[in-house]
């Protein structure tokens, strides 16, 4: 991995945490034979194309609806009427 790659990344996508989810996501994929969304040399290594692939704005992120923009979870709100105990066996 070069560490150029990852510097510029990490202007794309600032949190540390989500640039490291989406390039394993994405690296996963490539080595299940997906191919590559920009034009990668012979011999570059997964996560240095997924890298380039965020510094090029192929890959991006969505947030999950249960998490908020200040990476607090959001309270989770049971259904009325449903208990949420397990019974003894």
């Amino acid at each position: 991995m070069q560490p150029t790659l990852l510097k510029d990344a990490s202007l794309v996508i600032p949190s540390a945490q989500l640039l490291i989810n989406v390039v394993r996501q994405r690296v996963r994929q490539l080595i299940r034979g997906h191919r590559p969304l920009i034009a990668a040399p012979p011999g570059m290594g997964f996560c240095d194309v997924a890298l380039s692939e965020v510094i090029a704005g192929k890959l991006a992120y969505e947030a999950s609806p249960g998490i908020k923009p200040d990476n607090s979870f959001v309270p989770i709100v049971t259904f009325p009427g449903v208990r949420s105990e397990k019974k003894a066996a």
